[in-house]
């Protein structure tokens, strides 16, 4: 891989747009969770984790990940003084959530209930770690 990540600069205060969408994305994710449609609520739990993963790097780099490889944004945000352990795990349920959004989002198989609870769990330990370290960093 190569060491350029695609990148577009956004301003710190616009880290608050991104936080909302994850947000957004986290309450659907619930909502289609109850409802049993396990595909859309994978579906929502990778855009939570996107766009959390985009309102840090934004408040902490003013840049966000502009390519097509979303895995990158944990390279991106391993630029950061954020602590290694935490990023080590953040990046592996990151990764957890982008190795099942092809299937979720392109194949024919249909994702059932526990690939739901288990995009749920990364998606929220994701944003639940964003909202916190916003919050610290404030």
């Amino acid at each position: 891989m190569s060491s350029e990540i695609k990148t577009r600069r956004v301003e710190r205060r616009r880290s608050e747009n991104y936080l909302k969408k994850a947000e957004e994305y986290d309450k659907t994710m619930e909502a289609c969770y109850t409802n049993g449609q396990w595909n859309a609520c994978i579906l929502n739990a990778i855009h939570c984790g996107i766009s959390s993963i985009d309102a840090l790097t934004v408040y902490l780099l003013e840049l966000r990940h502009a390519g097509d490889r979303h895995l990158e944004a944990i390279e991106l945000l391993k630029r950061t003084q954020l602590d290694q352990d935490e990023l080590d795990s953040k990046s592996m349920q990151f990764s957890f959530l982008l190795s099942i959004k092809n299937v979720a989002e392109y194949e024919d198989r249909l994702m059932d209930e526990k690939d739901a609870q288990n995009a749920m769990k990364a998606a929220n330990r994701i944003f639940s770690w964003v909202k916190n370290e916003l919050k610290n960093k404030k």
